[in-house]
This record gives C-alpha cells, structure tokens and sequence, in this order.
C-alpha cells in the first residue's frame, strides 16, 4: 500500500516526519527497496516549526504556510477555531499541492495527522480531509493524536475541548479515524522531546511491514496470504487503534533452517507477538467491541506455520465474535517475530466517550468563567470612573 502522507500543526508534522524517515529506509539499497510514500507535507500556521523536519522536502510545495497574512506565521495560540477560519479560506492550497505531486496518482489512500489538543491541527484537519475527499477519489484516513493526562486539567483546559470538536468533525468525513493516546505510552525517565519522538517513531513503525507486504515484489518475500491495499480499505472504517509487538530471534537463532524451525517452535511463540501487538495498541480498548480486524504476521518464512495463523485466528475471533478478522503473512524479518494488529469500527471507546463529555461540561464551565470574569471587570473600571484619564 502506497500512501500520501499530511501532517497539521506541530505534532502532526513530526510524525509526517517520521513515516518519511520509515519511507528512505524501506527505500534504501541495502534495506527493502520498497518505497511506501509517494509524497509527504507538512501543513502549519506557525512558520518555525516547519523548518524543523528533517525529512520531508524543503520547498513551499511540502512545507506549506497557512494564515500568514493573519497569523504573521506565529501560530494560532491553541485557538482551533480561529485555524478553522483560516482553512476555510486557504484549504484549496493543501489540495492543490498534492494534486501537483508527481506520484500522487500512484497512491492507495492518504493520511492526515494532527493532534486533537492543539489548535491548528485539531482545526484544520476536517476541513482537509472533507477537500481530499472531495477532489482526490482516495480513501482518506486520519490520525488523531489525544493529549496527555496533565493538559486535560483545570477548567478552561483547550486540550479537551479542541479534541472533542476535532473528533466530531473527523468522524464525519474521513473513512476511518486512528487514534493515538499520548498517555498510554509516556515514559517518566526520560525527557519530554524524547517522549515525543518515540511516540511518533513507534506509529509510523506500525505501518511499516503493513505499507510493505502488499507492495513487496520479489517471490521469495511473497506471503501465502498477503495483505494489500484492498485488504487494508476494507479494514479501515470508523474509529481504529493499531499496534505492534515483536519478539527478537537474535539470541539464539541456529544456522540451519531445520534447527531455526525447532528453535521457533520451542523458544518463541506467535501469542507472545500477538499479545505484545495488543499491548502496544495506539488506544486501550476491548477486542470485543471491534467489527474489523486485521492482523499481519512477519517473520522469517520457516517460523511461520499453517498452525500459528490457525493459533492467532482462532484467539482473535474467541475474543471477538462479532467481527470480520483477516490474517496474512509476510515472510520478509530475518531475526524477528513481528505481529501487527488493527482493531477497527469499534462500537465502545471509553476513552472518547470520557473527552466528549468532559468536553460537554468544560463548555459550561467556561462560558460561566467568562460571564464572571466580565462582571469582575466591569465592577473594576466601576471603581475608577471618578478619575481622570491622560487622554490626549
């Protein structure tokens, strides 16, 4: 699967950065030779930020400013509403560079990606998804980032309210929507930035082996069920969480092919994978209440057996009745047992339905805050309507 790669505002450029790093090294000659892109963008109102991507091609056709002339490119102060504006006016421009990229036509489907809490992100990915729809022809997918436990506190927090609206007007136009919970992956030892870049490194990694099997052409790395772009359009439909769980050979993988077989069987188990995929899943949920799952083993073509599919298959429609499951196999990592999981159209999300009504309540609370604070201000200059001005 080949996609076009978008990302709005800050975080969601830095993980447009990201699949772009994951695409040069599939890409590269001593690697895959498979590319996975066929174009990225970053899209900001803030024109600092997007000089700071290492990847994504340094011209104003891929590092697009938007509301310059009403921003002055310094952002739009986590005001989604205003970036809402500016999209409304200029979401034409995002369009029309894509349309112009040279491989566009080659793509499968496109990503968008912003962070629900933030303002130009969360403000203008609708509005973008609902143009591609409109003019590309291309199943559009968003990637919808929820803030962290700390920048949902207080009563006037934006993080909350920017993510409910982001994900009500996400949900109406894109084909699916996948979500990535800041909060499930935070690391108390190290840095924020560094925090930052292994989220976003791990959810392009997702994609890696995904983008890859369906587009691999040498016989040897070719599945007995491979999953491609169709297996993928057909899985991706609502709200969706996806992850990826290894187990490394390394350690003691023997240097014959019978031996290496044995050793798999004993030492490492496609479960382990499996549950390490659940665990890493981009947002916590319950497997029964997806209608659609997708699951993409990679491993070396000797550990993979008739059996372990069976094995994953069987966990998978036991956990979930009710949904559709499809499994494929991709026989391309040497030293690794590699298990990539989508939970799709899922009917029950905790997590959302929390943010939509704390949303609801915030809303209230701020509009009585305002009122408030505009009585306090007006008893304030009450106090001083006997004294002079310097008015000129």
């Amino acid at each position: 699967m080949k996609l076009v790669v978008i990302g709005l505002g800050q975080c969601g450029c830095n993980i447009a950065d990201q699949f772009c790093a994951i695409n040069h090294y599939s890409r590269s000659f001593l690697n895959r030779k498979i590319a996975i892109l066929t174009d990225a963008f970053a899209v900001n109102t803030n024109e600092a930020d997007l000089g700071s991507f290492k990847h994504i091609q340094n011209d104003k056709h891929h590092r697009i400013l938007l509301g310059a002339l009403r921003t002055f490119g310094h952002g739009v102060g986590k005001i989604n509403a205003i970036a809402t504006e500016i999209i409304k006016e200029s979401h034409s421009v995002v369009t029309k560079n894509v349309l112009q990229s040279r491989k566009s036509h080659e793509a499968d489907g496109i990503i968008v990606i912003a962070s629900g809490g933030g303002g130009t992100g969360s403000g203008t990915i609708g509005w973008v998804i609902k143009e591609l729809k409109e003019r590309m022809g291309k199943p559009v997918y968003a990637i919808v980032v929820l803030p962290f436990g700390f920048e949902e506190l207080g009563d006037n927090s934006y993080a909350v309210t920017n993510t409910a609206t982001c994900l009500k007007t996400v949900n109406r136009y894109a084909d699916a929507t996948i979500l990535l919970d800041n909060e499930r992956f935070i690391r108390t030892d190290i840095s924020l930035a560094q925090n930052f870049k292994e989220i976003n490194q791990e959810m392009a990694k997702n994609f890696y082996d995904l983008c890859c099997a369906g587009e691999e052409r040498k016989r040897k790395y070719l599945g007995n069920k491979v999953i491609d772009a169709g297996d993928i359009e057909e899985s991706l439909e609502g709200i969706c969480t996806i992850g990826r769980g290894g187990v490394d050979l390394s350690t003691f993988y023997p240097l014959r092919k019978e031996e290496a077989r044995e050793a798999g069987k004993q030492r490492v188990s496609l479960a382990t994978a499996l549950q390490k995929s659940q665990n890493n899943l981009s947002l916590p949920i319950e497997l029964q209440d997806a209608r659609k799952i997708l699951v993409l083993v990679t491993a070396p073509k000797n550990i993979i057996t008739l059996n372990g599919l069976q094995e994953i298959a069987t966990f998978l429609q036991n956990e979930s009745p009710k949904s559709v499951v499809r499994i494929g196999d991709y026989p391309r990592r040497a030293r690794e047992v590699s298990v990539t999981l989508i939970a799709a159209k899922l009917t029950k999300v905790a997590r959302v339905e929390k943010l939509y009504l704390q949303a609801e309540d915030l809303f209230k609370k701020q509009a009585e805050i305002h009122r408030e604070a505009e009585d306090q201000i007006k008893q304030l200059r009450e106090t001083s309507k006997n004294l002079p001005t310097l008015d000129c």
